[in-house]
């Protein structure tokens, strides 16, 4: 996906998505309205995903370079704090980290609880620590998407000016994002002999699906509205927005050619 960096001239005809003190123009509005149908979260791999049950093979693609992306945003977050002036702004990124890392609490971190689910599920496959971060960490490469978002997504939270579209774009496909892994995730339920131990292990999911990123997607928003104050600085969100979600899109696709690639198995769940 190459996007064009959308640069309008403002026109204050347009119906703003905020009021007051600063404005967001129509075309960052009409960028939210659309993000469902960004190929960023309606992909081959998303489609792929909810399909089927994949292999451990194909999981430990998924788990090495998914899980490394999660790891990374916090990092990525206190990047965007150090690079954020604004006061108000700054207060809602921290919230976000603060989300991110489990309001404190090491053992809910949202990395952790991420490993958490995918050491389960490889249990329930019978393949105990296939899925385990520490080794594939130290036998599996990242996917140059991967380590291209990684990146890619630090600069850009480094960026004074881009970093406010950057989250804004994070925030507003992760709701979708998370959404859909989880409705691929129930493909594994009739590995769990009670559906309720399923959704105990499934907690990574519900923390995102629930208030959290709904959450998220509001402080991103409370954000770019202390910085949307002109033309210039909406044009720097917009660059900000799109050179991010082609990362994202790149991810996935990278992901996807991957896994379809990968040799034929014979270690599809069951």
């Amino acid at each position: 996906m190459k996007a064009d960096v959308v640069k309008t001239k403002y026109d204050k005809r347009e119906k703003p998505i905020s009021t007051g003190e600063i404005t967001v123009t129509g075309a960052l509005e009409t960028k939210l309205a659309q993000i469902t149908s960004s190929p960023a979260v309606d992909n081959a791999f998303y489609r792929e995903w909810a399909s089927r049950q994949f292999t451990i093979e194909e999981l430990q693609v998924f788990a090495r370079n998914y899980g490394a992306w999660v790891k990374s945003f916090p990092d990525a977050l206190a990047i965007l704090l150090a690079a954020t002036h604004d006061l108000e702004a700054k207060t809602e990124y921290a919230k976000t980290l603060y989300s991110e890392m489990g309001y404190g609490n090491a053992t809910k971190v949202h990395s952790v609880l991420l490993d958490n689910f995918l050491a389960e599920l490889a249990s329930k496959m019978g393949h105990e620590h296939k899925l385990d971060r520490a080794a594939l960490n130290k036998n599996t490469e990242l996917l140059p998407a991967t380590q291209a978002l990684i990146a890619g997504e630090q600069q850009l939270y480094g960026d004074a000016q881009m970093s406010f579209g950057a989250q804004l774009a994070l925030e507003w496909q992760a709701y979708t994002m998370l959404r859909k892994l989880y409705d691929g995730a129930r493909n594994y339920l009739d590995l769990w002999s009670d559906p309720d131990e399923f959704h105990g292990a499934c907690e990574y999911f519900y923390a995102h699906i629930g208030a959290t990123e709904k959450d998220h997607k509001d402080e991103s928003l409370h954000a770019v509205k202390r910085y949307a104050i002109d033309q210039e600085s909406v044009a720097k969100i917009e660059e900000g927005y799109v050179r991010h979600l082609d990362l994202i899109f790149n991810f996935w696709k990278g992901l996807h050619d991957e896994i379809t690639n990968l040799p034929a198995k014979s270690s599809a769940a069951a």
